[in-house]
């Protein structure tokens, strides 16, 4: 049973992966498709030096819709508001269609697909998309100036994602010291650890070029990549039975697209429920505002280092 499903799950990311080159070989040469977006906007102004956000949000979270729109009044960021396909309308979908996705994977990926086609149908060369249920740091603007400042061109780019990313040096040498001092009593090691935990706290971000992103929640993509990605998707919902941070990840891995991730996130997952991934934020938003209640500042970079971390 383990080696069919090994089998089952190599030849998923063989066809995928197929099929993504096949769409990618067909804008090589276009001179009318520049092959990566270069980094060259005003990351202080309304669209965070985007062409335009995205936000998506759900009906029956309109809390984490206000919630965004508060900290867009208290940045200065403009966006525009994306309604996430339902899980009925997604079955409709499926039906109709015959995409092989469970329904949430569909209401995700076809939420996703409408962005992609309003920025083929606008001409838009780059965008930011985001989901709704998130917290920002205070100084985003300057964070992500200083982070995209040392790139030129990209595809696309993982502004916030909850795990870390194993291609990141800074992350790799500070998860190394964490481990080699977990559960220490000694005075001197306990030092070291306090001093590379604030050490990476307050650091500005930096981008990186990733290897496997995951737990994508918050990400930049150029309009070569949107227009690769509306026109394989009916293609993939038909055939690959994966989610959204599936595509994205392969996108990132498979060679033909300049990818990179940003650490530490300076875009974190927030739910007013609870049920989020708790995530460090030297200067929250959301709770600057009082609009939530516990205090980020503590909590590990990633959810992966929370055993780590404390």
């Amino acid at each position: 049973m383990k080696l069919a499903q090994l089998k089952y799950s190599f030849l998923t990311i063989a066809c995928f992966t197929a099929l993504y080159l096949f769409g990618t070989s067909l804008e090589v040469n276009d001179p009318k498709n520049p092959p990566v977006s270069t980094i060259n906007g005003d990351f202080t102004n309304k669209t965070l030096g985007f062409q335009r956000i995205y936000v998506i949000y759900q009906q029956d979270e309109l809390s984490s819709k206000s919630n965004f729109e508060a900290i867009a009044a208290l940045l200065d960021i403009s966006a525009t508001f994306i309604k996430q396909t339902t899980v009925p309308q997604a079955t409709v979908l499926k039906q109709i269609k015959r995409y092989v996705a469970s329904t949430p994977q569909i209401a995700e990926l076809d939420t996703h697909a409408r962005i992609y086609a309003q920025m083929v149908r606008d001409n838009i060369e780059s965008a930011l998309i985001l989901d709704s249920n998130i917290d920002v740091e205070l100084d985003l603007k300057e964070r992500l100036a200083s982070a995209l400042s040392d790139i030129d061109l990209y595809d696309i780019i993982f502004v916030g994602h909850s795990y870390a990313d194993p291609a990141e040096p800074q992350a790799k040498d500070t998860l190394t010291i964490l481990a080699q001092t977990n559960q220490t009593t000694d005075p001197s090691q306990l030092m070291q650890r306090m001093w590379t935990k604030r050490k990476f706290s307050s650091q500005q971000p930096r981008v990186f070029r990733t290897t496997f992103p995951k737990g994508i929640f918050a990400y930049a993509i150029n309009g070569r990549t949107a227009r690769r990605l509306h026109r394989r998707f009916p293609l993939w919902l038909t055939r690959v039975n994966e989610d959204f941070e599936f595509i994205l990840a392969d996108v990132a891995m498979v060679g033909m697209s300049i990818a990179y991730s940003i650490s530490p996130p300076p875009i974190v997952t927030y739910r007013p429920d609870g049920l989020y991934e708790k995530q460090l934020l030297a200067g929250s938003a959301l709770y600057a505002m009082s609009l939530r209640q516990d205090d980020p500042s503590n909590y590990s970079p990633f959810g992966d280092w929370k055993h780590m971390w404390q």
